[in-house]
């Protein structure tokens, strides 16, 4: 199973390069940025989450207009359940990814605003300007 796994991120690795040069080569590499493959990822994992909650509705119905299978059917959304937790955790772990990454692009908030305050134009001598 190790190997497996590794063999499957070496190849996503691999294709990951191959889109940067490529996207290099055709100069829109700046639409590549950490930030935003991970706000590719986030569309991702919402558009599955979303997946989830719509078959979820739809077992739902199916146990309680339909009449079907109803040990089938509670199995399935037991699983789905699970599924929809683990795809929250993950999408909670996402978001605070991103924002560590917008916090060490934005650096030390205290230190920007103090270079700010440095670099602004006192309101007096923009009056006299």
């Amino acid at each position: 199973m190790n190997k497996r796994k590794n063999a499957q991120k070496k190849l996503i690795n691999e294709l990951k390069k191959q889109l940067l040069v490529q996207a290099e080569r055709l100069g829109v590499r700046d639409l590549y940025t950490p930030l935003a493959l991970e706000e590719m990822r986030l569309d991702a994992l919402r558009k599955i989450l979303t997946e989830f909650y719509m078959e979820r509705s739809n077992l739902e119905y199916e146990l309680n207009m339909i009449g079907s299978n109803k040990k089938e059917l509670l199995i399935k959304l037991e699983r789905l359940n699970v599924f929809i937790l683990r795809a929250q955790v993950l999408l909670q772990q996402k978001l605070e990814f991103c924002q560590k990454l917008l916090d060490k692009a934005c650096g030390d908030v205290a230190d920007v605003r103090r270079a700010v305050k440095r670099i602004e134009i006192p309101a007096k001598v923009q009056a006299a300007a």
